[in-house]
C-alpha cells in the first residue's frame, strides 16, 4: 500500500514524473480491488487539478482521463459516474490547454454503463458556449462529433428534447471542418442526425453548412498511409444533402446548377445526388425542375466517350421516372415527362443512320421504361408498333437486326413489370415478325430472329410452330454454320418446352426418329445433337435416351456419334441438372451402356474418347451411394484388363476422376499404385497424362488425416525407388511433380512446397528446364476438366497468390542462369505473372521489373506478351523503378515494335511506349524523345492496320512531350 496514488503527494508526482503515466493500469487495478476509491484518488490529485498553472491542470486531467479510459465500462456506480460527469463538465470552463483531456475523458464517460443522459444537456450547453470547436485540434474536433453520435445511439428520444439551441450549437461546431477523416465521420452519421433531430427553423442553416462541401474537390496527401479519397467523401456527402424532404428545394437548385458545370466530377456527383434524392424527396418537389433536369440528363447520356458519366445519367433518369410514377394517377407531370422522353427518342430512332445512334436512343427508352410499371406500359405500347413499322421501312440490315434486339428488350421489360396483358395486342405481333425475319436465308437475320423468338416464346401461338420448325429443321439438316446450328437447336428446345406434344410428333417420332436417323448419314451429328439436347426435357427424356442407347448397344457404326452428341449436351449444366442426369442413369443405365461399348470398341479403330468424358461427367452428377455402386460393379473387371493392356486404364480413370471426397473403397490403394506405375512407365502418352491426373485427384480429395497420410506416404515411397538418373524417366517425373503440386496447393496443404522445390531445381538444368517451365504452366493454368469443383475437388481461390509468393522465395536461391535455362526460368515467371492478380505483384516491384526487362531480349511470344503487359501495369502505376530503367526499356520496346514473328507483340510494345509517354514527367522523357520518334517511323508503314494505328497513337504522344501548353503527366 506504499504506492504514490495512496498519498497526498500524488499531485506533485504527476507534475514532476512523466513515467507515472505508465502506471495507470496499476491504479485501475487498485480501484477495482477496492484498495482505493475514486473520491480519495481525486482528493490526492487536488493539488494538480486546482493548480494555478494551466500546464499542470492539463497534466492532471490527462492522468485522470487515462485512468478513466482503462476502467471497465460497467464498474462505476450511478453516483460515481454522475460525480465524474459533473467534474468534467465544470472543466469545460478551464484553460484551452485542458480542453483536449476533458473531451477525451467525457468520450469515455458516455460509454459507461451507468451514464446518466440527463447530464448531456448541461455538457452541450457549456461545450457550445465555452469551446470553439474549429479552434481545436483534429482529434479534439473528432471527440466532439463522436460524443454527439454516441449519445444519439444511447438515447435518441432525449437528444430530440434538447431543442434548437443544441442543433444550432452542433451546426456551428462543424462549420468550417476541413479534415477529411473528420468529414467522413460526420457525413456518415449526419443523415441520421438530420432525420431524427428536429431542425425547426434551422433547416436552411443545416443545408448550407453541408452544401459548402459540394461538389467535393479534394486530393489526399501523397504520404498519407491510409488516405481518404475524393470518392469516399463524395459518396458519404450525397445522402447528407438529401437526408430529409425539407432539403428538396435547396438540393435541387444546387444540383441543377452543378449539372450545368463544365467540371466532369461536378456532373457525376450531381447525377448521383439526383439518384439518391429520389429515395427521399416527394415527387412534387421535382415538378418545377423537370424540363431542366431532362435537358441535363439527355446531354450527359449523349456523351460519346465517358461511359461512367453516361451510366450515372441513366441511373438518374431511371430513379427520376420511378419517383414521379407514384403520382401517375393523380398528377399529369409524370405522363408528360415520360411522353417528352418518348417523343425525343422516337425522333432520334427515326433519324438514326448507324447502329450506335439507334442503340443510344433505345437505351434511353429502356432506362425510362425500366423506371416503373407505369412508364413501361406507356413506352412498350407506343414503341413496339413503332419498331415493327421501323423494321419494314429500314433497308439497312444492321439497323433491322438492332431493332429486333430492342423488341426483345421491350418484351423482357413488359414481362418484368407484369404489363403483358396491358400490351397484349402489341407483343402478340412479335413472333410473326420473327417468322418473317428467319424466313430469309441469311444467317445474321436468322440468328437474330431465332434469339428474339426465344425471348418472346411465351406469346408464340400454335399456328406458327410448324412454319418455324420447317425453317429450323432445314438448318439442322443443311446448315454448315456452327452459330446458326447452335441457335437453331436452342430454339427448337425452347419451342419443345412450350409445345412438347407438337415437337414430339413433328421431330422425335417423325423426321428425327432414331430408326430412320442413322440411315441418312448426311448431317447425322447435327440431328443427334438436337435430339440429345431435347432429352433434357422431361417429356422427351425416356423415348430419346432409350433410342440413342439402342444404337450404342447394337454394334452400330454410328454409335460414336451418338456418344459424342450425348457427351456434348449432357456436359451443359444449364440443360442437364444433376437431378436429371441421376434420373437418366438410374432409369436407363447410361454409364453401364457406355462402359460396355468402350470395352467392346477400345481395341478397334474407333474413337472412344467422348465415352470417357460422358462417363466422368455423368458420375460427377451422381450422389455418393450411386457412385459407389458403379465403382463396385466395374472396377475389378477393368483392373484385370489393365494387366494386359494400358488402354483399359482410361476407363478406370473416367470412373474415378469425379467421385465425391467421401467415397473411398479398398480398391483405391491399388488404383493409386497402378496410376503411379503407369504415369512413369506406360508407352501411351494419353495413359501417362491421365494417370498423373488421377494421382492428383486422389491426393486432392483424400480426407484430412489418416487417408491423406496413407496416400502421401504411398506416393513418396513409390517415387523414392525411382531412378533419378534415368534420362527418359526425368521428363515424366517432372510432369507428375506438376500435377502433385497443383493438387496439394489447391487443397491448402503445405506439402506442396516439397514438390515445387523439385520443379524449381529443374529450371537450372539445361536438359530439363523446358519441362520445368511446362510444369509451372500446368500449376498456374485453369482446367475445367481436372481438379475442379465440378469433380468435387478442393479448390482455393487464393492459390495463385500463394504460388507467386513461394515461387519467388524458392527461385531466389537459384544460381545465375544462361541460354535455354534462363529462357525457361523467365518463361516460368511469365506463367506465374500471367495468372497472379496484378495487385499482388506490387509486393515485389523491383524483382518483377528486373525479370520483365530481362525477358525483352528473348524471341518467345508467350514470354514477351506477358512481360510487356506487366511493364505496362507498372508504367500506368507510375512506378519509380520503371522511371529509373527507361534507358534500358525504351530501346528494347522500340525493337519489339518491329518484331516480325507476332503482330500482338508489336501492338503490345507500342501500347507500352504510349503509356510511358503518358505516365512520366516531361523532364524524364525529353532526353529520349528524338530517338523514339526516329525509331518509331518504320512502324508507321507496317502492313498490319492495327499496328499502324497504334504506332501513330504512340508517336503522336511522344511528339507532344515538351510541347508548349502540354498537359504534362505527374
Amino acid at each position: 500500500m506504499n504506492s504514490i496514488w495512496f498519498k497526498p503527494e500524488l499531485a506533485e508526482e504527476i507534475i514532476n514524473n512523466n513515467e507515472i503515466f505508465d502506471q495507470t493500469q496499476n491504479v485501475v487495478t487498485d480501484i477495482i480491488t477496492q484498495h482505493i476509491d475514486l473520491i480519495t484518488l481525486v482528493e490526492n490529485m487536488e493539488g494538480i487539478l486546482t493548480n494555478k498553472e494551466p500546464e499542470s491542470r492539463e497534466k492532471g486531467m490527462r492522468f485522470f482521463t487515462k485512468i478513466l479510459t482503462e476502467l471497465p465500462r460497467d464498474y462505476l456506480t450511478v453516483s460515481q459516474v454522475k460525480f465524474i460527469s459533473k467534474f468534467y463538465i465544470d472543466r469545460l470552463k478551464d484553460n484551452h490547454r485542458v480542453i483536449p483531456a476533458v473531451l477525451q475523458g467525457f468520450s469515455a464517460i458516455i460509454e459507461m454503463k451507468n451514464y446518466d443522459m440527463e447530464t448531456s444537456g448541461e455538457f452541450f450547453s457549456l461545450l457550445f458556449r465555452e469551446v470553439n470547436c474549429q479552434s481545436q485540434t483534429r482529434q479534439d474536433r473528432y471527440n466532439i462529433y463522436f460524443i454527439v453520435k454516441k449519445l444519439m445511439e444511447k438515447d435518441i428520444k432525449y437528444m430530440k428534447s434538447l431543442g434548437p439551441d443544441f442543433v444550432y450549437g452542433f451546426i456551428a461546431s462543424m462549420d468550417g471542418e476541413r479534415d477529411p477523416s473528420n468529414l467522413i465521420f460526420l457525413f456518415n452519421f449526419l443523415p441520421e442526425f438530420i432525420r431524427e433531430i428536429p431542425l425547426g427553423h434551422l433547416v436552411e442553416e443545416m443545408f448550407e453548412v453541408i452544401s459548402c462541401y459540394y461538389p467535393i474537390d479534394f486530393h489526399p496527401a501523397p504520404d498519407d498511409p491510409a488516405p481518404v479519397t475524393r470518392q469516399d467523401l463524395a459518396t458519404a456527402l450525397s445522402p447528407c444533402l438529401c437526408a430529409i424532404p425539407e432539403f428538396a428545394e435547396h438540393c435541387l437548385v444546387l444540383l441543377v446548377e452543378k449539372l450545368d458545370s463544365s467540371l466532369r466530377l461536378a456532373k457525376l456527383d450531381s447525377l448521383r445526388l439526383l439518384t439518391d434524392s429520389c429515395k427521399i424527396f416527394k415527387p412534387e418537389s421535382y415538378t418545377p425542375f423537370l424540363k431542366t433536369l431532362w435537358s441535363s440528363i439527355q446531354r450527359e447520356i449523349s456523351h460519346k466517350a465517358d461511359e461512367e458519366l453516361k451510366f450515372a445519367a441513366h441511373e438518374a433518369l431511371s430513379a427520376l421516372v420511378s419517383i414521379l410514377s407514384r403520382t401517375a394517377n393523380t398528377d399529369q407531370a409524370f405522363e408528360n415527362f415520360v411522353k417528352g422522353i418518348l417523343i425525343s427518342m422516337q425522333t432520334a430512332v427515326a433519324e438514326a443512320t448507324t447502329v450506335a445512334q439507334f442503340v443510344h436512343a433505345t437505351k434511353v427508352l429502356l432506362t425510362a421504361a425500366n423506371g416503373s410499371k407505369e412508364s413501361c406500359a406507356i413506352i412498350t405500347k407506343s414503341m413496339i408498333p413503332a419498331i415493327l413499322a421501323y423494321y419494314d421501312f429500314k433497308t439497312s440490315p444492321k439497323l433491322q437486326i438492332a431493332s429486333l434486339d430492342f423488341l426483345g428488350d421491350l418484351y423482357d421489360l413488359a414481362k418484368h413489370w407484369d404489363v403483358l396483358e396491358q400490351t397484349a395486342v402489341q407483343v402478340n405481333e412479335l413472333p410473326q415478325l420473327c417468322l418473317t425475319v428467319v424466313s430469309q436465308p441469311i444467317k445474321d437475320f436468322q440468328v437474330a430472329g431465332f434469339r428474339t423468338l426465344i425471348r418472346v416464346m411465351n406469346v408464340l401461338q400454335t399456328d406458327l410452330v410448324v412454319p418455324f420448325v420447317e425453317v429450323l429443321m432445314y438448318n439442322v439438316q443443311h446448315s454448315q454454320d456452327d452459330e446458326l446450328l447452335k441457335v437453331s437447336i436452342e430454339t427448337i428446345h425452347a419451342i419443345a418446352k412450350k409445345y412438347p406434344e407438337i415437337i414430339m410428333q413433328l421431330l422425335v417420332t417423325g423426321r428425327c426418329d432414331i430408326e430412320n436417323l442413322t440411315q441418312d448419314k448426311t448431317a447425322l451429328i447435327k440431328r443427334l445433337n438436337l435430339l440429345s439436347n431435347l432429352a433434357s426435357i422431361d417429356e422427351f427424356t425416356k423415348v430419346i435416351i432409350e433410342e440413342m442407347l439402342k444404337v450404342v448397344s447394337a454394334h452400330d457404326e454410328e454409335a460414336p456419334k451418338v456418344i459424342e452428341a450425348l457427351s456434348e449436351s449432357m456436359s451443359d449444366i444449364s440443360l442437364f441438372t444433376e437431378k436429371k442426369i441421376t434420373e437418366i442413369d438410374s432409369d436407363h443405365g447410361l454409364v453401364d451402356s457406355v462402359v460396355e461399348w468402350i470395352l467392346r470398341e477400345i481395341n478397334n479403330s474407333v474413337d472412344v474418347s467422348n465415352g470417357f468424358v460422358l462417363i466422368a461427367n455423368t458420375i460427377a452428377s451422381l450422389p455418393a451411394d450411386k457412385q459407389r455402386n458403379l465403382l463396385a460393379k466395374h472396377t475389378d473387371n477393368i483392373l484385370d484388363k489393365c494387366k494386359y493392356n494400358d488402354k483399359y486404364y482410361l476407363i478406370l480413370e473416367s470412373l474415378y476422376i469425379s467421385v465425391h471426397q467421401t467415397v473411398y473403397e479398398s480398391s483405391f490403394d491399388d488404383i493409386m499404385k497402378l496410376s503411379l506405375k503407369l504415369a512413369l512407365n506406360s508407352e501411351l502418352d494419353s495413359v501417362r497424362t491421365k494417370a498423373c491426373i488421377l494421382v492428383a485427384h486422389f491426393l486432392n480429395k483424400a480426407e484430412f488425416g489418416q487417408k491423406f497420410e496413407l496416400f502421401y506416404e504411398l506416393l513418396k515411397n513409390y517415387l523414392t525407388n525411382c531412378s533419378k538418373d534415368d534420362e527418359e524417366l526425368c521428363p515424366k517425373l517432372i510432369l507428375l511433380y506438376g500435377w502433385i503440386t497443383k493438387a496439394l496447393i489447391l487443397r491448402g496443404s503445405d506439402t506442396f512446397l516439397f514438390w515445387l522445390q523439385k520443379i524449381v531445381n529443374t529450371l537450372s538444368n539445361t536438359q530439363y528446364s523446358k519441362q520445368g517451365s511446362e510444369a509451372i504452366k500446368l500449376i498456374m493454368s485453369d482446367s475445367p476438366n481436372y481438379l475442379s469443383s465440378r469433380q468435387h475437388c478442393r479448390t482455393s481461390l487464393l492459390y495463385r497468390q500463394r504460388m507467386f509468393q513461394n515461387f519467388a522465395k524458392l527461385t531466389h536461391k537459384l544460381p545465375p542462369l544462361e541460354g535455354a535455362a534462363n529462357e525457361s526460368y523467365l518463361l516460368s515467371w511469365a506463367y506465374v505473372f500471367e495468372k497472379t492478380p496484378k495487385s499482388v505483384l506490387n509486393n515485389e516491384t523491383t524483382k518483377i521489373t528486373s525479370i520483365a526487362i530481362d525477358s525483352l531480349n528473348y524471341e518467345n511470344n508467350d514470354l514477351l506478351l506477358v512481360m510487356i503487359d506487366v511493364l505496362c501495369y507498372f508504367v500506368q502505376a507510375k512506378n519509380a523503378v520503371i522511371s529509373g530503367s527507361l534507358q534500358t526499356i525504351l530501346p528494347r520496346l522500340v525493337k519489339l515494335s518491329r518484331y516480325v514473328k507476332s503482330m500482338d507483340v508489336r501492338i503490345k510494345s507500342l501500347e507500352c511506349l504510349y503509356e510511358i509517354a503518358n505516365s512520366y514527367r516531361t523532364s524524364t522523357l525529353l532526353p529520349h524523345k528524338q530517338d523514339i520518334l526516329f525509331d518509331l517511323a518504320p512502324s508507321l508503314d507496317d502492313k498490319k492496320r492495327l499496328v499502324r494505328n497504334m504506332a501513330v497513337k504512340a508517336r503522336t504522344r511522344w511528339f507532344m512531350i515538351g510541347a508548349p501548353g502540354e498537359d504534362k503527366p505527374n
